[in-house]
């Protein structure tokens, strides 16, 4: 058995997140499948890590596992994505309108650091990257709301945008740059103080994929 690595946290969550960012830049394909010995080899782990990372993968619906057939990348329909954009819409501008009444303090310099990594990931040419900086910046505002259940709802949410995100940031934005453009008008409505203007900012901002595809899920 290879050594495992000395990484801080759970070995578990070490894989769930390398596996996670794995199908995110499209390194693991959909209808890929997962066999827990090669992830264990691939990442120095023992297979009981790669097992747990699975089931939570599976449960966050971005892994298919079948009964004595194995486990294998979900391939996310641009429907179920639709409908997935569609909750985030209305809960993202929920977040965002209690972010701005609450104004929790150190959240913008938070956000301003997602902002700079998902930059400085672009000028990488780093789709993965930037997609887990545009993550990292939707968590801390849905985490910054003072609702717990919002919380925990952001997890399902974005397991079902994920890998359809991975793919349109590089098909219907010209430039990855352009998604980072697209997030400092966020930051500046959020310090702007008015939670109506802020909600409706984050709202049209989840929606303006499905304008850029031509197919607008509604308002």
């Amino acid at each position: 058995m290879a050594a495992e690595p000395a990484l801080g946290g759970r070995l578990s969550d070490q894989v769930y997140d390398l596996v996670r960012a794995a199908i995110a830049a499209g390194e693991l394909e959909p209808g890929a499948r997962l066999v827990e010995l090669e992830l264990a080899r691939r990442y120095g782990v023992s297979q009981a890590p790669v097992r747990d990372a699975l089931r939570r993968l599976a449960g966050d619906g971005l892994v298919l596992q079948f009964p004595r057939r194995g486990s294998y990348v979900a391939d996310i329909s641009e429907e179920d994505a639709r409908q997935a954009y569609r909750v985030r819409a209305v809960l993202e501008q929920f977040a965002a309108t209690e972010v701005c009444r609450l104004a929790p303090a150190g959240l913008v310099e938070v956000l301003l650091a997602d902002v700079a990594a998902m930059r400085e990931a672009a000028g990488r040419d780093d789709v993965a990257g930037v997609v887990e900086s545009d993550v990292s910046f939707h968590r801390h505002v849905w985490e910054a709301a003072g609702n717990g259940l919002l919380a925990r709802m952001w997890t399902v949410t974005e397991a079902s945008l994920r890998s359809f995100t991975a793919v349109s940031n590089t098909v219907y934005f010209g430039r990855l740059e352009e998604i980072v453009e697209h997030h400092t008008p966020l930051v500046a409505a959020l310090q702007g103080g008015v939670p109506e203007v802020a909600g409706i900012l984050f709202r049209e901002h989840v929606l303006d994929i499905w304008e850029r595809i031509g197919a607008p899920i509604g308002h």
